[in-house]
């Protein structure tokens, strides 16, 4: 593993389209966001259909680690 990112978790979303019944996915979204985060990230998105890709934001990590903190 690259040191560089020692403390991030990968992983990758499927998207599906609704209308085709095939059952394949057309796109694959990835993923890498601080571990600490992951466990939320899943309880969240884990088996959860959208027609929107969830928006992950950098600050919000910085904000959620200062609420720690204090």
């Amino acid at each position: 593993m690259n040191p560089k990112y020692k403390g991030y978790r990968g992983g990758r979303i499927e998207v599906y389209d609704q209308k085709d019944k095939r059952g394949y996915a057309c796109y694959e979204a990835r993923f890498l966001i601080p571990e600490e985060f992951m466990d939320a990230f899943r309880k969240i998105w884990n088996f959860k259909e959208s027609d929107k890709m969830p928006y992950i934001r950098w600050d919000y990590a910085e904000a959620e680690r200062s609420k720690k903190t204090k």
